[in-house]
């Protein structure tokens, strides 16, 4: 199910990327380039108008997607039983380190 939710979101994401670059900052876009008039069928607005509902949809699909994701991932790592670490026994007291011999001159 993870794979699912990280594939989607990965496809959503780079589809969001790819048509927000599409769009023009002033409103012209990929339609303005094109050439086509106004009186044309659809016209240079309607192309504006429909990437701008895909963005939009895309937007809105990105972040239900991600809600959704972070609920189901957070139900199931609730529910994973924690490991029973064994504590480790220490010796109560330490031995000394030995000095060190020095040889005789």
């Amino acid at each position: 199910m993870e794979i699912l939710f990280s594939i989607l979101l990965i496809i959503i994401a780079l589809a969001l990327i790819g048509i927000v670059l599409i769009q023009n900052a002033k409103g012209g876009g990929l339609a303005a380039n094109v050439g086509l008039s106004t009186q044309m069928l659809g016209g240079v607005r309607k192309a504006t108008e429909d990437i701008e509902k895909v963005t939009w949809g895309l937007a809105i699909g990105l972040a239900l997607l991600a809600l959704a994701s972070g609920f189901f991932f957070s139900r199931r790592a609730d529910s994973v039983p924690t490991p029973k670490v064994q504590p480790v026994e220490l010796p109560a007291e330490m031995p000394a380190p030995a000095a060190p011999e020095t040889p005789a001159p």
